[in-house]
C-alpha cells in the first residue's frame, strides 16, 4: 500500500527533474577586468609614456608597423569588452547605470582605435587618460574602496587643513 501512495510523488520528482533548465551562474566581472580588460588597458597606456626620472625625460612612443598595431588592436579589444559587458549574461542583475559605463568604454575605446589607426602619439596618450577616467567612474560605483569612499575622496579625507 505505501508503494501506491509513494509512486505519484516518485513520478512527480522525476518528471520535474527534466523539466529543469540549468540554474545559470553569474558572471565573473571580476575575473573578465583582471584577466582581459586590465592588461589590454596596460598595453594601451604604455604605448605612450612621458616619463622623467633621475636619468632625465623620455617619451616612449610606437615605433615600428608592430608596436602600432599592438596599440590599436588593444584599443579594438576593449571596445570589444565594453560592448561585452553590455550584454544581458554580464549585465544581469546590475545597475541601470552599467550600461551607461559599458558604452562609454565602447565610445572612448572607439576614440583609442582611431588614434592609434591615425599613429598620433599625443592623441593616444590624451585618449589613454579618458579610457581610465571611464574605468575610475565604473569602479566608483562598482568597486568602491574598502576605506568606505572613492580613492580620490579617501586620499582627500586623509589631507587636514592645518589648525588656525
Amino acid at each position: 500500500m505505501k508503494l501506491k501512495s509513494a509512486a505519484p510523488l516518485l513520478l512527480a520528482l522525476a518528471s520535474a527533474g527534466c523539466n529543469n533548465q540549468p540554474t545559470p551562474t553569474a558572471f565573473d566581472v571580476k575575473s573578465l577586468m583582471a584577466t582581459q580588460v586590465q592588461p589590454t588597458a596596460e598595453t594601451y597606456w604604455n604605448a605612450v609614456q612621458y616619463i622623467s626620472d633621475a636619468a632625465g625625460s623620455r617619451k616612449i612612443e610606437p615605433k615600428t608597423d608592430a608596436d602600432w598595431a599592438r596599440t590599436q588592436e588593444a584599443a579594438a579589444k576593449l571596445r570589444e569588452y565594453g560592448e561585452k559587458m553590455k550584454s544581458p549574461a554580464v549585465s544581469a542583475g546590475r545597475g541601470t547605470d552599467w550600461a551607461d559605463y559599458a558604452q562609454g568604454l565602447i565610445d572612448i575605446a572607439t576614440q583609442a582605435e582611431q588614434a592609434a589607426k591615425e599613429r598620433n602619439p599625443d592623441k593616444v596618450f590624451q585618449v589613454g587618460g579618458s579610457i581610465y577616467n571611464v574605468c575610475s567612474a565604473c569602479h566608483e560605483v562598482y568597486m568602491p574602496s574598502t576605506g568606505g569612499g572613492s580613492p580620490a575622496v579617501a586620499g582627500a579625507a586623509a589631507v587636514e587643513a592645518p589648525a588656525q
